[in-house]
């Protein structure tokens, strides 16, 4: 007796819960004001202009539905990316301001070609100053390397020079071949660092110059790209796109049979029990 009348009380509850079906459904609240609003847009003729469902509701369903449904696989993804589709909102582009913005692209593609024409022509420029540094610096490469092997001839003198100021009989003799062997290390020494000097403010030089071209190029091959995009906008059919753009609601996903019909081939097919019958044709 007391299991039935916990039976009844619980019974007795949930009845009274019915009265109320949005106080454990948030989503049946918005969705219901969703309706109310799309009944005042059908009657003031403006129905195009808000989705067949509100996102928040679809959202708030599945969740609500996730608390009581354990979804071992893809089920309720799939049935919301479903249902979202119909949260969508067409938006047909004006013909004019399809017109204004293939103006704007024009002109943007103009300018931007313009622009790669001005930085080709500096880096034609910079390029020849390139090449002429370039031919600098292989000179002075060369310069150093027959400073290089002038120092090695030179060295040879110093060291005999040297040599005779140890076997020279009188003090004058030998300082006079030291100074003399001193005097020519120091010049030959002088002529190498003087060419490598000259070998790395030319590399210096060069690689100044090399940077913008570097920049200029990457900034051609941006606009070049911008260009492309461009191109491909100007090349848009705009009937062919509303076509193609339009959302096709209710494609991807079969919940019920043929209409009329009160099969449920994909709910049965999941496993899903639905608390309500779909819809039947009476006639």
């Amino acid at each position: 007796m007391i299991r039935d009348y916990m039976q009844l009380n619980e019974s007795s509850h949930a009845l009274n819960s019915t009265n109320n079906p949005y106080a454990d459904s948030e989503a049946t609240l918005l969705g219901d004001i969703h309706r109310v609003r799309r009944y005042f847009h059908f009657v003031i003729n403006t129905v195009k202009d808000i989705p067949y469902l509100d996102r928040r509701a679809v959202d708030l369903a599945i969740t609500e539905i996730r608390q009581t449904y354990d979804d071992d696989g893809n089920v309720l993804n799939n049935i919301h990316a479903y249902l979202t589709t119909f949260c969508l909102r067409n938006t047909v582009i004006d013909a004019n301001a399809h017109k204004q913005q293939h103006h704007d692209w024009t002109q943007e593609r103009e300018r931007l070609a313009t622009q790669n024409k001005i930085y080709t022509t500096q880096v034609s420029e910079l390029e020849k100053t390139v090449s002429a540094k370039k031919q600098l610096a292989e000179a002075c490469e060369l310069g150093v390397k027959n400073t290089f092997k002038k120092k090695e001839e030179s060295m040879k003198l110093v060291d005999k020079l040297i040599a005779e100021a140890v076997a020279a009989n009188s003090t004058g003799a030998a300082l006079m071949k030291r100074n003399e062997a001193q005097r020519m290390k120091q010049m030959i020494e002088k002529e190498v660092n003087d060419a490598q000097n000259r070998l790395h403010t030319i590399q210096k030089e060069l690689s100044d110059v090399r940077a913008p071209i570097r920049e200029l190029e990457t900034k051609v091959a941006e606009a070049d790209e911008q260009i492309r995009n461009i191109d491909s906008l100007l090349s848009i059919d705009l009937a062919d796109a509303h076509r193609k753009l339009n959302v096709k609601y209710g494609r991807g996903l079969l919940l019920y049979g043929p209409p009329g019909t009160g099969e449920q081939f994909l709910l049965n097919f999941y496993f899903i029990e639905s608390t309500k019958s779909p819809l039947k044709s009476s006639f």
